[in-house]
C-alpha cells in the first residue's frame, strides 16, 4: 500500500497575491497588520508556514478583507471553522494584557485559553 502525501496548503503566497492586488508594499501591509516587516516577509515566502488566528485576523483587515476569505483562499476554511467565534470577545479581552509577552509565548497562552474555554461551553451541565 502507497501513501500519498499531499503539500500542506500555505497562507504566505496567498496573503502576497491578495498584497499585490491592492498594490500595498510589504511594509504598509506590516504596519497596518501590526507585524513586522521581516515576519509578513518571511510569511509570504513560506518560512513561516502556521501564523497565529489573530496574526491571520489582523492581516485580513488590514487587507480590507473578511478573515473567513483569506482562510478560504488558501484552502484552509476548516481551520476557521473550528474555532467557535463566541470565543473572540473573550480571548481578545485577554490580548492586550498579553502584548509584553514574546509572541510564541502570547500564541501558546492564547490557544490554552481558547481550549478551556471550548471546552467548558461543550461540557455537560
Amino acid at each position: 500500500m502507497s501513501i500519498t502525501y499531499y503539500p500542506k496548503p500555505m497562507i504566505g503566497p496567498i496573503v502576497k497575491q491578495f498584497r499585490l492586488q491592492r498594490n500595498l508594499s510589504q511594509e504598509t501591509l506590516a504596519n497596518n497588520a501590526h507585524v513586522s516587516s521581516g515576519y509578513l516577509s518571511k510569511l509570504e515566502r513560506g518560512v513561516y508556514k502556521e501564523p497565529s488566528i489573530e496574526v491571520l485576523s489582523r492581516i485580513a483587515a488590514a487587507l480590507s478583507i473578511a478573515p473567513l476569505e483569506l482562510y478560504r483562499a488558501a484552502g484552509i476554511e476548516h481551520l476557521y471553522h473550528q474555532q467557535d467565534p463566541s470565543l473572540g470577545s473573550l480571548v481578545e479581552a485577554f490580548t492586550l494584557q498579553l502584548d509584553d509577552l514574546p509572541r510564541r509565548d502570547r500564541e501558546i497562552i492564547l490557544s490554552e485559553l481558547r481550549r478551556i474555554l471550548r471546552d467548558e461551553i461543550e461540557a455537560p451541565k
